[in-house]
């Protein structure tokens, strides 16, 4: 149903693009009508593509469909993780760190509330492959128990970032870096997204922070 929904949102944005093509309205699409028409009655189709067709190149797909283009090389090794801070978390963390023995901390784990134990559990595992691998460990937004904690910026730094960041009469700016954010928290498909966007090739530096 997501891919289906997907071909008729592009097709609808492709006929707005390009001034229409005769067949689509480009007058009205209402899209939260068109995804409770097709929960109510799911749509088919065949998946069956016709040969020497092949996926569109970077497209996602939630079918994990690869084309022959589509460099499929891992990322790079480990070199740190961030984690911020949430009111959930610092509960979660103190209560647990707060607990001296194994029965403790396994009590103190029961009785969390369901958003505190995702986010316990998100952390954890997150600091668990740092620690794996070697790399540093540092929160923002607050400190939690055993990590460094990221200082607060000074007013100097925020405008040292800014002026690096100015684009120039000539388009360049000091600092090409760019952060991607995906919140998979929020939607869980941005997971797999963010990966899809990981094996892109692109122009410039950038970091993928993927929260979970």
């Amino acid at each position: 149903q997501y891919e289906l929904f997907k071909k008729k949102f592009i097709t609808q944005t492709t006929a707005v693009i390009s001034g229409g093509d005769g067949v689509t309205n480009t007058d009205r699409f209402a899209p939260a009508e068109i995804v409770n028409n097709m929960c109510m009655q799911p749509e088919s189709t065949d998946d069956a593509k016709p040969e020497g067709v092949v996926a569109y190149p970077f497209e996602f797909s939630i079918k994990n469909e690869s084309t022959p283009t589509t460099p499929m090389t891992k990322g790079g090794p480990i070199v740190g993780a961030i984690i911020e801070v949430t009111p959930d978390l610092a509960v979660a963390c103190e209560a647990v760190a707060a607990a001296k023995t194994l029965r403790e901390k396994a009590e103190a784990l029961q009785f969390l509330t369901e958003p505190q134990k995702s986010a316990f559990g998100a952390a954890s595992s997150i600091i668990g492959l740092a620690k794996k691998a070697g790399a540093a460990v540092r929160t923002v937004g607050g400190s939690l128990p055993g990590l460094d904690a990221v200082e607060k910026p000074s007013e100097q730094d925020i405008q040292t970032a800014l002026e690096g960041m100015e684009l120039g009469d000539d388009g360049t700016s000091k600092l090409n870096y760019f952060i991607q954010v995906y919140r998979a928290s929020d939607y869980p498909i941005y997971e797999a997204y963010a990966i899809h966007r990981a094996n892109e090739p692109l122009s410039g530096p950038r970091q993928i922070v993927v929260t979970k």
